[in-house]
């Protein structure tokens, strides 16, 4: 899903879109009314040329066209803010293939802290064979002291798990050093989300051609949507600083506590 439609959707969900009239029997009856011939006249001069009405759909109707259209400029422009429904919830909005980020006026109640969850341990050659994608490693970074991979999400999803060493210090939010996640974002286009507040920065960015949203300040949450499953707030997790990077087909995420020229060299480093 491409972020317009990703935008579209969540629109979708804020508007409080009018009912639509009936407009099959009023279009009917005014295409017959304009197509009846007229009454033969008594004299031979020709009878007056009747021109056809203009067929103008239902107040209601045009009110609905005219919050679409409106819809589609403020989406197109990128500015959440215009459409009062939406400004109470959704600041801004940001999305790449595999992920979602919101940055909301109000957060949902703090999780508390819990392990993490990365799935099944393997080898990295072992996670080779059983991924749909070839695995990316940071080669900035010293080789992963684990590898994970969660065989429920579509393709699979890998975990790089990273102890706190020189230029990499202990996030809070996973007791590493650095954490990268990889799945196919073609497979699932909004299976990763973020909701921030207003104290997080979110920062679009290119590396090497590739398309990247940064986040950094205050913690924000991060979750994911089970396959097939709606959005559930038991899933939320506090997340440190974060870069979300589009690599082809993948979505590669790398959390840390690390500023963004860290995590800029580790996603150039990918291999």
């Amino acid at each position: 899903m491409s972020e317009l439609e990703s935008r579209l959707t969540q629109l979708g969900r804020e508007l409080d879109w009018p009912a639509t009239p009936e407009l099959a029997p009023v279009v009917a009856r005014r295409i017959r009314e304009a197509e009846a011939p007229a009454p033969e006249a008594e004299s031979p001069a020709p009878a007056p040329r009747r021109h056809r009405r203009r067929l103008l759909p239902p107040a209601g109707f045009r009110r609905s066209l005219a919050i679409a259209v409106v819809a589609l400029l403020v989406l197109a422009g990128g500015v959440f803010a215009a459409v009062p429904n939406v400004r109470d919830s959704v600041l801004d909005f940001f999305g790449l293939q595999g992920a979602t980020v919101e940055r909301r006026q109000e957060l949902p109640p703090a999780p508390p802290p819990g392990p993490l969850t990365l799935g099944q341990r393997t080898t990295l050659a072992a996670a080779r064979d059983s991924l749909a994608f070839d695995p990316l490693v940071p080669e900035a970074a010293e080789p992963p002291d684990g590898v994970y991979v969660e065989r429920a999400v579509p393709g699979g999803l890998l975990s790089l798990a990273y102890r706190a060493r020189a230029g990499l210090p202990e996030a809070k939010s996973t007791g590493l050093g650095l954490l990268v996640t990889e799945f196919r974002g073609d497979l699932m286009p909004e299976y990763a989300g973020k909701i921030a507040g207003q104290a997080t920065r979110v920062e679009r960015l290119t590396v090497d051609g590739h398309r990247a949203l940064w986040l950094e300040g205050a913690p924000h949450f991060f979750f994911y949507r089970a396959p097939d499953q709606p959005f559930r707030e038991e899933r939320l997790r506090i997340a440190q600083n974060v870069l979300l990077l589009e690599d082809g087909r993948l979505l590669v995420r790398l959390e840390g506590a690390f500023d963004r020229e860290r995590a800029v060299e580790l996603a150039r480093s990918l291999r």
